[in-house]
């Protein structure tokens, strides 16, 4: 019986126009008047979130929300952080040093903004602050943060065909000390390893005694495989990217024909 059910906010539960569609909101509805607890599972920070919430109805103390790619649980009403994995001035130095020898933009962000560097590499500006954030962006001299700054996530936004030729030139044990996700095919975040959305709703699961079989997670795009693999119910929009579909149980609509409804019908069985 699905008992929570974990959403990816971009191509999934939002249209094209980033909207909810009056369907896969009220699907949402009558899914928790059956006591199904629904939790957004995005890469956003909550700044961009509140929105949705809002418009959601998160009000319980008890609901929640999964940011950063799983960086972070909140509570959804407040923000308040219950489960946080961020990443040190440290880590911060070791990419920005790394992603300045491949000549590859990157942007750090936190709880309040997405800083960008005095300079991009020549040619190569940023495409998420162009067309990936809704956040505030704020010019820093990345080596005047303070010691003791903690960071979400790093982020890479280029030309699709640069960033993956690029991407193999990283130095292996950066690899291996953190989680590479590609959250679309010109985007690269960088957290913590062991930071990803299948890791966060185990660990509210957990926390809420609420069994992996019992969970449905729905996702797109590559940075909700994880959220996929874990979930008793994985499941794929028909926009997905072919590995979304191949490892998902299921695969529903569109996000633009209420995909995320038709998933909650099939499973639910609410009218």
């Amino acid at each position: 019986m699905v008992k929570l059910i974990a959403i990816d906010l971009d191509g999934t539960l939002l249209n094209s126009q980033g909207r909810i569609s009056k369907g896969n909101l009220a699907a949402i509805r009558l899914a928790e008047n059956q006591g199904v607890k629904i939790v957004l599972c995005t890469g956003r920070p909550y700044l961009s979130m509140k929105n949705f919430v809002s418009e959601i109805g998160f009000v319980h103390p008890e609901d929640y929300i999964i940011t950063f790619n799983g960086g972070q649980i909140q509570k959804a009403a407040t923000g308040e952080v219950i489960i946080s994995d961020t990443l040190s001035l440290e880590d911060m130095l070791r990419w920005d040093q790394e992603m300045k020898r491949l000549e590859l933009p990157m942007n750090i962000v936190d709880q309040n903004y997405v800083y960008e560097p005095l300079v991009y590499p020549r040619g190569y500006p940023s495409l998420y602050t162009k067309k990936g954030t809704a956040a505030p962006i704020k010019k820093k001299d990345f080596l005047t943060f303070q010691d003791h700054h903690r960071f979400n996530k790093f982020i890479v936004g280029t030309d699709q065909q640069y960033l993956e030729v690029q991407k193999k030139a990283i130095q292996p044990i950066l690899s291996s000390d953190y989680t590479l996700t590609m959250s679309y095919p010109w985007l690269m975040e960088i957290a913590n390893v062991g930071v990803d959305k299948g890791s966060a709703v185990k660990k509210l699961a957990q926390e809420l005694n609420i069994e992996r079989e019992d969970i449905m997670g729905i996702g797109d795009q590559l940075n909700d495989l994880s959220l996929i693999k874990y979930a008793g119910i994985g499941v794929a929009m028909e926009n997905a990217v072919e590995e979304i579909r191949q490892t998902a149980n299921f695969i529903s609509k569109t996000n633009d024909e209420d995909g995320v409804a038709y998933a909650i019908h099939h499973f639910l069985r609410v009218r």
